[in-house]
């Protein structure tokens, strides 16, 4: 695999030497070295990636460059730490006053200056062994050149399957044919190469209305390498019973019992999809018991890769999954590639060239989905071609490999900027859930989407959508769960292309607690784990980058009480220096220890469902900190008003606003916050801390509203109305309304209208008589979708909201003192209704309650 990871660290190095430091006094004579051969170096690399496929040395030449940038980025990244701490420094009267700063600063100018001199000279030897190699100039500006953010590709449904019927039917019958003579629950094996559609055509008889109507209860169990009895037989119970009490940690008996009670005498279907097990007594353990108490007829539908698995399971029937037709594979690419709208144009040439590639997928829908997906973006008759002769065509390797050199291909074709936030997703562990907004906050941290600057015409948060988009339409992820707006939440990535990110990361990217014990942990930079005991493992991976724990069931995976994980104290992380990413969500202890305060490169730091009573100090020390999620932190009720020293911060997660006493009136100085979950006014700031935060995007949730009249109305004046990237807002007045000042919360609500971009619109506890003009009028809220008005028990009137085009739910609770909806009182406020006037035209939803 070619390593094109090294010309996106040489390309973040040159543009901090560009960027941020090339004026630093003590440091800019070597920075300007730094860059100077880096330029040099990097407008080979093109060259370089494609011969080391056929000359080893100048792999071995692209991976000691590889390190050494790293180590530049490293050391440009700590000056530009440096610059960050003194400022926040300068701001501070209770820290060192002026004339003691100053020479503590020169000093650690003066050893970064050392340490980018030392890496100057070991690229310099780099640079000259390059020569070796005959290597020709590329155009830097055409090889780094960006994406085009604004190329479209479209999306597909996926649950639209080609070729399939027959294997749907077949399977289909044996399911509920009565004829399985003396053998009790019957195990059904579909077995397959990876990337064949076994789990799609699993999926397409699990639905199938014959056999809705032939099981009385139906399980779906996503097995994977997690083949536990105890696990199997308590997701069973789960689906069955959702009021289910028993745990996991439930003895097996104890399981088994409530499973007895549960399916005694009921025709049961359960699949279990993608099973590696080959133990014989594993399977007989799981099916032996429900053998015993489920009816006449129920059966086992597995999915697996091994023939051996059907052996062990004693299947009934072993049905071995074949490729799909020629035909069939072409009719996937052209309604892929060919979609109205699209770029690209259905032409005699491009069917032919397509049909020829079709061919050549020999069967696989995974290779032909990833295949249209490449070819979405190719117009012209030549680039289609190319595709058609590319070289692996005629590799007489094993199925398995030339998957993944289908894939491989598609890899190629992704433009330069997106292929390493595609092998960072590595670190994703199989079947596990990938959150489309975690990943695009890690792949910020490792500085993948650019530089943190909401001045750029394209922000890295938008940037990083476009590449999520990009991936996800060229099916590198799937099975995507969608929001109400028909936007991806979470997805996962199929095990083929997950095993194709990590061919390409090779020895970088880790999942710990996997069979990795040939690896060479040292040279691990991305670490990721489901239990914190497997991190103890990590001890000797010195530039270790990402720390990143997935969501597990397990209680025996959490942290434990004793500041420790698994083996490991939480203040070793320390030694790690170099890390970026720090997920430590799930410690149970409250103390965290303030080495961790000195990770100077820290730009990710999740605490969420931690013990902490306040944000620890050596928070406010992590001056590159871009991410910070505090969700599900029971006893945190404040933030330090320190936190103004992360200039950085772009999201800060929090949650249950109830609790929260203050916001530091500091928080105003985050210009750069796009994620502020949640908003408690006091009386000493109000609410015109949020006035110079327009960067806001998503959801702002705004508590305490009642005590923000205090404040001046100057100072209030536009406060939300600029913030035009705000999509949800919901204002909490959190007090009895009936004892409210109803002009002072008038006043207040008046000054708040949002911009007309706001999508959702939620109002709690407001004390007024009446709401504003602005809540009902279609001009100021044209893209409204949803409002919903709870607790105003003062308000007697509420206007008509029929002038809103796009709106689609309305909800009204507890107005007690309603009289009137529209007519009346819109006219004893001014304006002028007519019966056009209340079209509500896109309402679907209407809930009134009293």
């Amino acid at each position: 695999m070619a390593d094109n990871v090294v010309g996106e660290i040489v390309e973040r190095a040159i543009s901090l030497a560009f960027d941020e430091l090339g004026l630093v006094i003590g440091v800019n004579g070597e920075v300007i070295k730094l860059k100077a051969v880096l330029t040099h170096i990097h407008a080979v690399l093109q060259d370089a990636e494609e011969k080391q496929v056929e000359e080893n040395r100048v792999k071995v030449w692209l991976q000691e460059l590889k390190q050494v940038s790293y180590d530049a980025e490293d050391a440009l990244d700590e000056i530009a730490y440096n610059e960050l701490k003194y400022s926040a420094v300068r701001n501070n009267k209770k820290k060192l006053p002026g004339w003691l700063n100053y020479p503590l600063r020169l000093v650690a100018r003066f050893k970064m200056a050392h340490q980018i001199k030392a890496i100057n000279l070991e690229l310099h030897d780099i640079n000259e062994r390059k020569n070796d190699f005959q290597l020709k100039t590329t155009n830097v500006a055409e090889f780094t050149q960006m994406f085009n953010a604004r190329e479209t590709y479209s999306f597909v449904d996926e649950s639209s399957v080609i070729g399939r019927d027959i294997e749907k039917k077949q399977i289909t019958q044996m399911l509920i044919n009565h004829d399985v003579g003396s053998i009790a629950l019957p195990v059904i094996v579909i077995v397959g190469l990876g990337g064949l559609g076994k789990t799609t055509l699993a999926q397409l008889v699990y639905n199938n209305d014959a056999v809705k109507n032939h099981f009385r209860l139906k399980v779906w169990i996503c097995v994977s390498t997690n083949f536990r009895t105890t696990n199997l037989f308590f997701q069973i119970l789960e689906q069955i019973n959702p009021n289910n009490t028993k745990s996991e940690s439930s003895s097996e008996e104890v399981l088994l019992k409530h499973l007895q009670s549960q399916l005694e005498g009921k025709k049961i279907l359960l699949a279990l999809d993608d099973v590696w097990n080959e133990d014989d007594g594993m399977w007989e353990k799981l099916i032996s018991p429900l053998r015993s108490f489920t009816a006449k007829g129920s059966k086992i539908l597995v999915t697996s890769r091994s023939q051996q698995v059907a052996s062990a399971a004693r299947a009934q029937t072993m049905y071995q999954l074949q490729g799909l037709s020629d035909e069939t594979c072409w009719g996937l690419i052209e309604r892929r590639a060919f979609v109205p709208g699209g770029q690209v144009i259905r032409t005699p040439q491009l069917v032919v060239i397509g049909k020829e590639i079709s061919k050549k997928c020999k069967g696989l829908p995974l290779a032909a989905k990833v295949l249209s997906g490449m070819l979405q973006s190719k117009k012209e008759v030549h680039e289609w071609s190319a595709v058609r002769d590319a070289g692996f065509w005629n590799s007489t390797s094993d199925d398995s490999k030339q998957i993944m050199e289908v894939l491989k291909l598609s890899y190629d074709n992704l433009p330069s900027k997106l292929k390493p936030c595609f092998s960072y997703c590595a670190i994703c562990p199989k079947d596990c859930w990938i959150s489309r907004e975690s990943l695009i906050q890690l792949w910020m941290a490792q500085g993948l989407l650019g530089a943190s600057n909401n001045s750029q015409e394209e922000i890295m948060e938008d940037k990083g959508n476009t590449y999520f988009n990009t991936l996800y339409s060229k099916s590198f992820f799937q099975e995507a769960e969608m929001n109400e707006h028909g936007e991806v939440i979470r997805c996962k990535m199929h095990d083929l292309v997950n095993d194709l990110a990590r061919s390409i990361c090779k020895f970088e990217c880790q999942n710990l607690g996997e069979s990795n014990n040939n690896v060479d942990i040292s040279k691990c930079r991305h670490a990721s784990f489901i239990s914190p005991k497997t991190l103890k493992g990590l001890t000797t991976a010195k530039k270790v980058r990402t720390i990143f724990g997935w969501e597990s069931d397990s209680d025996e995976d959490e942290f434990d009480d004793g500041g420790k994980v698994g083996a490991t104290k939480i203040s070793s992380f320390f030694k790690f220096k170099l890390l970026r990413v720090l997920d430590l969500s799930g410690f149970r202890g409250s103390d965290f220890s303030s080495s961790l305060g000195k990770l100077k490169h820290l730009r990710y730091l999740g605490l969420s469902n931690t013990s902490i009573k306040s944000l620890p100090k050596w928070v406010t020390r992590l001056y590159h900190l871009q991410t910070l999620k505090l969700i599900e932190c029971p006893k945190l009720v404040e933030l330090p008003e320190d936190l103004m020293n992360l200039k950085k911060l772009r999201h800060l997660f929090i949650d249950d606003g109830e609790k929260w006493e203050k916001m530091p009136q500091a928080m105003g100085e985050l210009v750069e916050l796009q994620t502020l979950s949640i908003f408690v006014v006091c009386q000493e700031n109000g609410i015109s801390v949020l006035e110079n935060l327009n960067n806001l995007r998503g959801a702002l949730e705004i508590r305490r509203l009642g005590l923000a009249r205090e404040a001046s109305l100057a100072k209030r004046a536009n406060v939300l109305s600029k913030k035009s990237k705000l999509r949800k807002l919901e204002l909490y007045w959190d007090r009895d309304s009936s004892v409210g000042d109803e002009g002072g919360d008038l006043h207040m609500l008046e000054e708040l209208q949002p911009h007309q971009n706001l999508h959702e619109l939620f109002i709690k506890g407001f004390g007024g008589v009446q709401f504003p003009r602005w809540m009902s009028s279609g001009s100021l809220l044209p893209n409204l979708k949803s409002m919903k008005i709870s607790n105003c028990s003062n308000c007697e009137h509420i206007p008509s909201f029929g002038e809103l085009a796009c709106l689609e739910r309305l909800g009204i609770m507890n107005m007690s003192k309603v009289k009137s909806i529209g007519g009346s009182k819109d006219e004893q406020m001014g304006t002028t209704t007519t019966p056009q006037s209340y079209s509500y035209s896109c309402l679907k939803v209407m809930k009134v309650v009293h």
